[in-house]
């Protein structure tokens, strides 16, 4: 099967977009052949020899993108792109009768355009299947894409009474750069030198070299770098402090109670879902929290075992791992 696949990533609007079709086109990789249409800033994040990846143009993409389908005749085309133009979708019908994947999708009228919308975050935590048209929409985080090691991570992680160990994660490139406050924050829990504090950080973040910098001179804090493993990393943890986006889900799925400080808007949503269920601690948008506040909270969910053990209780039946290969098979069932 040849699947063209279009997705974004960087800085400025975060790398969950690439993150998760890397991911799947990883999973499908041995049954299709795929290209993979992307901004420069994601490129080399995407590159592989598994796959060709291609970078689209910054002017003319709806053109180009019909060009490029045109010469490849695929049969499967998958857009992870937020908000995807309508036009787009209705010029690239007109040329190709390729079936439609699109992924985080609301808009019924773009959503009538394809043959599926893989909902992972939309929707609320009971996940569900609906028919809009042509299309079936599949929702809720059963559908979310995760790194096949968390199904075995969840299996495996146990939440220890001494919290002495807290992992720190806020998407592949924090934009809001709230890694800065989370550290400022960690000096102000009163035991942290007791603990061992390992920041996460993405390939994307530009200040990356300025955490390593500044952490150098605090012995319980240690820095990784572009992990391709944070299942393992997860399981290490007693709690994490995480932003709303693919990382909550790895926590929550893998069982570690976590304090969420979204990047951005639609985040909060998500985090204010997971809150609601009693499965994570979410304290808003992170710019507008103050370092001592975020303290006090990490203070209180290190100190407090029955507390992390409620979210860890809660949040596990919520993510069960297995997304990617219900995505998968959806895709082969076009």
């Amino acid at each position: 099967m040849r699947v063209l696949i279009f997705s974004d990533g960087g800085y400025e609007i975060g790398m969950g977009h690439v993150v998760r079709m890397k991911l799947l086109a990883d999973a499908i990789k041995t049954k299709c052949s795929i290209t993979f249409y992307t901004n420069k800033e994601a490129s080399s994040y995407l590159s592989s020899d598994k796959w060709e990846v291609i970078i689209k143009p910054d002017k003319g993409q709806k053109e180009f993108i019909v060009r490029e389908i045109n010469r490849q005749a695929p049969d499967l085309l998958i857009f992870d792109l937020l908000d995807i133009p309508c036009d787009w979708l209705e010029e690239i019908k007109k040329h190709s009768s390729a079936r439609i994947v699109l992924f985080e999708e609301k808009r019924e009228h773009v959503i009538h355009l394809c043959d599926a919308v893989i909902n992972c975050i939309y929707g609320g935590l009971k996940s569900r299947m609906v028919k809009m048209g042509s299309a079936v929409v599949y929702e809720g985080p059963e559908y979310m894409i995760l790194h096949p090691g968390f199904e075995k991570a969840k299996q495996l992680y146990q939440l220890r009474k001494e919290c002495r160990t807290i992992l720190v994660s806020l998407g592949g490139s924090d934009p809001k750069k709230l890694v800065f406050k989370v550290i400022e924050a960690c000096r102000r829990i009163p035991d942290i030198q007791r603990k061992q504090v390992i920041i996460v950080m993405g390939g994307a973040a530009p200040h990356a070299d300025d955490v390593r910098a500044l952490i150098a001179q605090m012995p319980y804090a240690g820095l990784v770098r572009q992990t391709n493993d944070m299942a393992e990393l997860l399981t290490k943890a007693d709690m994490a402090v995480v932003s709303g986006g693919i990382t909550l889900y790895e926590t929550i799925c893998t069982g570690v109670p976590c304090i969420v400080l979204s990047q951005v808007a639609h985040q909060t949503v998500t985090a204010e879902k997971f809150a609601g269920r009693g499965a994570a601690v979410h304290l808003g948008l992170g710019e507008r929290m103050s370092a001592d506040v975020l303290a006090r909270h990490m203070s209180e969910l290190t100190a407090d075992y029955q507390m992390r053990l409620g979210l860890h209780q809660n949040g596990t039946p919520l993510v069960d791992g297995r997304g990617i290969k219900r995505a998968a098979a959806i895709l082969f069932e076009l």
